[in-house]
């Protein structure tokens, strides 16, 4: 699999446990972000925060979360994020999904323009594309 490749930048419905598994081997950073039992912004906030370990001056909201995303200078490399458990969160808080969504999908087209890896699976979220393979 070419997962370094920038041209896989993106926000992708997560992938069958093969797939993501050969993933954990790849030279990615790959961070696990729980969204279990999460409802709202300040939820999802706090998931990001704690897994991506973003620094202490992380003011919780969507601009700062950005630009945490955006400043990846505390975290080299190419990134896979994997959003677990996603359905509760995308149905429960529709309008923080898909600003969650955007955001992501802004943040990998950044470092896609950058010549960085930046790809997003999301598990349990209907209408995002399949991650396919170059």
């Amino acid at each position: 699999m070419k997962f370094l490749s920038k041209a896989l930048n993106g926000v992708y419905r997560a992938p069958d446990q093969t797939m993501a598994a050969q993933a954990g081997s790849s030279r990615l950073r790959s961070t696990v972000i729980s969204l279990r039992g999460i409802n709202g912004k300040r939820g999802v906030l706090g998931a990001f925060s704690g897994a991506m370990d973003f620094p202490s001056g992380f003011g919780a909201n969507w601009d700062a979360l950005a630009d945490c995303l955006q400043d990846l200078s505390w975290s080299p490399g190419c990134h896979l994020l994997l959003l677990q458990e996603g359905a509760e969160f995308a149905e429960t808080a529709v309008g923080e999904c898909r600003m969650l969504l955007d955001i992501l999908a802004s943040l990998a087209d950044f470092w896609r323009q950058q010549g960085r890896g930046f790809i997003v699976w999301v598990d349990g979220v209907a209408g995002l594309p399949e991650f396919a393979q170059l």
